[in-house]
């Protein structure tokens, strides 16, 4: 499936920017670059893999953080890909599990 172009005019780079590229990003890693085409494709880094891309790109010294991994292409661009809201500031979790929703299994 191929994604429409999202412009972007003087915002943050993407993840994949940030690497250098697809390859660069993918021997870095130690992923397939086929693998990380496909995550840049659909806009998506999976959940378990994202706390190792986020890892080795601090332990490089790039300016990533866990927004990058989450927004690999940018916040605009994640309309793109999904039907829910994007939240233009940060989200945060209430730690305390008693006001957590119950009824999500």
């Amino acid at each position: 499936m191929e994604l429409p172009y999202v412009g972007r005019m003087e915002s943050e780079p993407t993840l994949f920017e940030l690497f250098k590229g697809i390859r660069p990003m993918a021997r870095t890693i130690e992923e397939h670059p086929a693998t990380v085409s496909t995550w840049k494709r659909v806009g998506r880094i999976p959940a378990e893999k994202q706390p190792h891309v986020l890892a080795v790109g601090q332990r490089l010294g790039l300016p990533i953080t866990a927004e990058h991994v989450v927004f690999p292409l940018g916040r605009e661009a994640a309309s793109v890909f999904t039907d829910l809201a994007v939240s233009p500031v940060a989200v945060a979790c209430d730690p305390k599990a008693g006001l957590q929703r119950k009824d999500i299994p």
